[in-house]
């Protein structure tokens, strides 16, 4: 009996230390931490009230939309600057956004589904096209078409409370499955050692 007890330890120890990285590497635990889970998405509201402003001090656009999260039917009002959140837009990455007292004392640049009519030299013929529900729009100077421009479309930060709190749950579950597999796999060599 000496002799048994330690081998069926140092077999059990075995298996356990081969087990431990086990619920890290697969079922509810790195699920749980997936950067998609608990994560929203968000999008242009249909439709999308594009507004569009320019700012002689930043030499610049600001951009207000309505936005609508996961595929709701309501909408909370966004505003963020063109030129610094281009490229975070075009990555699809969520731009940094202010207020919309920003847009207090801009020039309100004309946003339609076609050309405004003649207008003046100056700031005055800058205006954008869009068409009804799209995600884009062009900006345009007199006739001349300037760049097109998507709107922020984004996957917003998993949810990190909900994450650390489920994480013990998830690990339990994890542990309880992998302990079911090395039980099964375990039975047969220990039942095979205690009937020598």
């Amino acid at each position: 009996m000496k002799s048994f007890l330690p081998l069926v330890a140092r077999r059990g120890l075995l298996l356990a230390l081969l087990a431990l990285p086990l619920p890290f590497a697969c079922g509810c635990t790195p699920a749980l931490w997936d950067k998609e889970t608990f994560a929203h998405h968000y999008r242009p509201g249909s439709p999308a009230n594009l507004r569009l402003s320019y700012s002689t001090e930043r030499q610049d656009i600001l951009v207000q939309y309505d936005e609508s999260k996961d595929g709701d039917t309501t909408t909370r009002p966004r505003c963020y600057w063109l030129d610094p959140n281009t490229l975070r837009v075009n990555r699809n990455q969520k731009p940094h956004f202010v207020s919309a007292k920003a847009a207090t004392g801009l020039a309100p640049i004309p946003v339609g589904e076609g050309a405004p009519g003649p207008r003046g030299p100056g700031l005055k013929r800058l205006y954008a096209r869009v068409t009804h529900e799209a995600d884009f729009f062009t900006l345009y100077s007199g006739t001349e078409q300037l760049d097109p421009y998507k709107l922020p479309q984004y996957t917003g930060s998993s949810q990190r409370v909900k994450q650390v709190l489920l994480t013990p749950f998830a690990v339990a579950v994890d542990a309880t499955i992998v302990g079911a597999v090395m039980a099964y796999w375990a039975a047969p060599g220990i039942f095979a050692d205690l009937s020598r």
